[in-house]
This record gives structure tokens, sequence and C-alpha cells, in this order.
């Protein structure tokens, strides 16, 4: 087709980058100029973000994807409804984009959609034989269980491209996370690929990438390292935890604490937090990933039932809970990585949450902490753009994922391709 063999063979490209976290409060969509760099290995990729914008879920929408990562009613019906409508409300925001912008949809060369995240199981249950002994290597890779049944990590986004192929007449990169799944990784996160190259390189002081969506996640970048020696994994809740308490404190009329102003307000009960620190996952050595399995509503309404035990107020349930956040990102540098870093680059809707931020500054102490909108990248827009680039790296045959954050046994070249409407 010579649509996409124009496709491959560009080395500038326009991409509409499409996102939804785990946080489900909408589409975040960044349309993005990117450009192959000829002979430049250490920074290969540059970039522009020409606009963003972010299309809220309405509340019934929001509702049904939660509900169907944690209520069983017609599961698969739900489910499949869902993964079309939330490819027309994909295809929605890049419209909408395209028309705040002033730029023509068939300006786009490609659409990279990352999609909704509605299940992920990261970790891979390890093989065993007849006598329950562990088979070597299974914990790594897909192997067989005794009974002859596959057992493997698993993960799985909607919000069907063939639906946003179809409305806007562009091709669509999709699924990004299933080929590192499949190679026996986590599928998650693939973000540090792009903070690499973002952000890494020269800078004189070892620094983090913190994204804080529904999980927080973090990039470690030492000062002048190659990508090879790039560590990352996720640290614990991020909003989910917060964002589920409001929901359930004002019987679902909000949805967040704007700007962390109500957990500003209250003292962190330091009993409930430390009860609450003792999660294993936090203690989990990298690679890990987390989701709604991990910090969804389950541990949301025992975290909500042991501060109600203690009578706590709502000030100080948030910010416990923000502070639950703070100190997992404090302690997961403190565990797992080499060195305190020496600054903080704070991306995703924390961002925006006042009392988080300073509760990640009292922890780090000197290092600085700083939202990503100073380094050109802003704190909205940052995983679209990503999506995006990762996508142009894919059509330049570049891997985009890294098996020392991922556990897979290999880089792999990320996403399927639907092809859009020319020929």
């Amino acid at each position: 087709m010579k649509a996409l063999a124009r496709l491959f063979s560009a080395r500038r490209r326009r991409i509409v980058g499409l996102m939804s976290g785990t946080s489900a409060d909408g589409v975040d969509a960044a349309l993005v100029e990117v450009e192959t760099l000829a002979n430049r290995p250490e920074r290969p990729v540059s970039f522009e973000l020409v606009d963003h914008l972010t299309l809220p879920y309405g509340d019934a929408v929001r509702a049904e994807i939660l509900a169907v990562q944690e209520d069983g009613d017609h599961a698969v019906e739900r489910l499949t409804r869902l993964h079309f409508v939330l490819g027309h409300l994909f295809a929605d925001a890049v419209e909408r984009l395209c028309t705040d912008s002033g730029n023509e949809i068939s300006s786009l060369d490609l659409i990279a959609s990352h999609g909704q995240t509605v299940c992920h199981f990261p970790h891979l249950p390890a093989a065993t034989d007849a006598d329950g002994a562990t088979l070597p290597g299974s914990e790594a890779w897909g192997a067989r269980d005794a009974d002859g049944t596959w057992v493997s990590p698993a993960t799985l986004q909607i919000g069907e491209p063939a639906v946003i192929a179809e409305r806007t007449g562009v091709a669509v990169m999709s699924n990004f996370r299933s080929r590192d799944v499949a190679a026996g990784g986590t599928g998650a996160p693939l973000v540090p690929r792009v903070d690499h190259l973002l952000f890494g390189g020269n800078g004189e002081r070892d620094r983090i990438a913190l994204n804080v969506g529904g999980i927080a996640n973090l990039t470690w970048l030492r000062a002048g390292a190659p990508l090879e020696e790039t560590l990352a994994f996720d640290t614990g809740p991020g909003n989910m935890v917060i964002d589920g308490l409001v929901s359930r404190i004002t019987d679902g009329r909000r949805h967040l604490d704007e700007g962390g102003a109500l957990a500003r307000r209250g003292t962190v009960d330091e009993g409930l937090l430390a009860e609450f620190l003792e999660h294993p996952f936090l203690a989990q050595a990298p690679p890990k990933a987390a989701g709604r399995d991990t910090f969804g509503r389950a541990f949301t309404d025992r975290f909500l039932a042991a501060a109600r035990e203690r009578k706590l107020g709502d000030a100080a349930l948030l910010a416990t809970a923000t502070a639950l956040t703070a100190e997992s990102v404090y302690r997961a540098c403190r565990d797992h990585l080499p060195a305190i870093p020496g600054e903080v680059i704070v991306s995703g809707g924390g961002a925006h949450n006042v009392a988080l931020l300073e509760q990640l500054a009292a922890r780090f102490g000197s290092s600085t902490v700083t939202p990503s909108d100073y380094y050109g990248v802003d704190v909205d827009a940052k995983e679209a753009v990503a999506f995006a680039l990762l996508a142009h790296l894919s059509l330049e045959g570049q891997a985009g994922n890294i098996p020392r954050v991922t556990g897979a046994r290999r880089p792999v070249v990320l996403g399927d391709l639907t092809p859009g409407g020319g020929v």
C-alpha cells in the first residue's frame, strides 16, 4: 500500500499521541511533529509539541471503565461495547485537537493510541512440575504448568483502533504493551525510553522523571548514562487512592482533591501511614508494575475503613493518602536506586497537586522538585507525547522497551499498525 510505504519512509512525521491512564479521567491528545536526526545516536529524535488537550470522559463512561475492571456482571458484553465506545471517544479527541489547533486531519501521518488499560497482570506465576517444584526459568519466560496450561503475564488496553482509523482516515498504531509482555516483560513502564530522550544524556545531576497518574512511576536517569543503564518501575499509588477517597467522601460529586487543597488543611496520621506502607508491593524489587488490581477499589476501601476507625476527618484522611504517595516514591528511590536523585521532574495529574509537591519536596530535601513544564514538556501532555514518540521509533524499526526496566528477554519493536483510509 502506497500510503503505508510513505509512512515508513518518512523521516519527519505529524503524529497525534492518545493516552488514557489508570485514573480514567479522559483522553489526553497531543499533536507532535517528530523528526529522525541523522548521525545523532545520543539523541536520534527531535520533536515539537504543536498542541494538546484533554477530552474528559462523561460520568457514565468513567463509571463503566471502572466497573468493567472491578465488577463481574455481563463483563464480556460490557467490555466489548466499551472497546468500541472508547474508539469513538479517542477519534473525537483527535478531531477536536485538530480543529482547536487549526490543523487538518489529513495533515496527520499517524495516530498513536495507547488505549485505556482495563486489565494488567504483570506478574508471571512460576510454572511447576507434577511434584510442585518450580520449573527453571519459568518466572521470566512463558511456560506450561504441570497440566499443560500456559502461564504468562497479561495485559489488555481497549479503544478499538479500527474505529479511530475509519473515523479519521489516518493509520493508527496501538497495543504497545503486548509485544513486551509476549517477550516476557511486565509491559510497563514503557515511557522510560522516551524519558531518556527528553531528560537523559548530558545532565549534570542524577534525575528521576516521575509521572504521577493513577499509579506513580519513575525513570532513573544517571547523569550522562546511556540508555542501557536506565532503570524504571512503578512505585505505588499516585492519584488513584486520593481520587477514590474523594469520590467516596463526596458521594461521587467530586473525583479529585483540586490542587491538594483539602489535604493541605489536614495533618498526616503517622500510624495509618505506617500501616499502609507495609503493603508488599512497596517493598518488592523492580522490575515491577501495578494497576487497579493492586491499589484500586479494594485497597481504597481498606484505607478508608482504617481511617474511620481512627476517627480521622476528611482533611487528615486526604493528607495521609497524599503522604502515602509521596513516601512510597521516596522509599522507592532510597531502597531501589543507586542514590537519591538531585532532581525530581514531575508530570501527570499529580503535578497539579500542591500538597503532593510539598510533601515530595520535604522528603527529598536538597533535591529540586520541578514540573516537566520547565523543560518544555507540558505536565498534562507528557504521556501522550511519549506514545507519539514511541510510535515514531517503531516506524523506524527501533525498540521501544528497555529489557532492564520491564524484564523482557530482549528489546522489541512495539505496537500494532491499523491502516488508514488511503491506499
